[in-house]
């Protein structure tokens, strides 16, 4: 793997989830921005090994995430609570970015790669407990 980005950002519109921002890059260097609802608001930068990038790289490539749709929203009412997470991911020549809500139909393993993915990167550690 030359070259992978890795970007994951989730905006809550309620007083529960978190609302941050996440990019891992090739060289491990992982920058997590929280906002609101998560134990520490602001920016941190850790570091993960490029082996631990390349284990996220292949769960993406486990759930097929290239070949998955582009959105997966739920139609927004007035008053809307949802959280949308959009991910976003480079691998050499390949992006793909895909944005979801809770109610939007996106397959379970989104929400499960979002949870595997804080956790390797030890960005949970910022996160309210859930």
């Amino acid at each position: 793997m030359d070259n992978a980005e890795i970007a994951i950002e989730k905006e809550s519109h309620s007083n529960i989830d978190p609302s941050y921002s996440l990019r891992i890059s090739t060289d491990g260097t992982v920058e997590f921005k929280g906002t609101a609802n998560v134990k520490n608001v602001g920016k941190h930068t850790l570091k993960i090994s490029q082996d631990l990038v390349e284990e996220i790289v292949d769960r993406f490539n486990m759930i097929y995430f290239f070949s998955l749709k582009d959105k997966y929203l739920a139609p927004a009412g007035p008053g809307s609570q949802e959280t949308k997470t959009v991910i976003s991911v480079r691998v050499n020549d390949k992006f793909k970015r895909i944005e979801y809500s809770k109610n939007g139909r996106a397959p379970h393993s989104l929400d499960s790669l979002v949870s595997q993915v804080e956790k390797i990167t030890k960005i949970d550690q910022f996160l309210q407990s859930q």
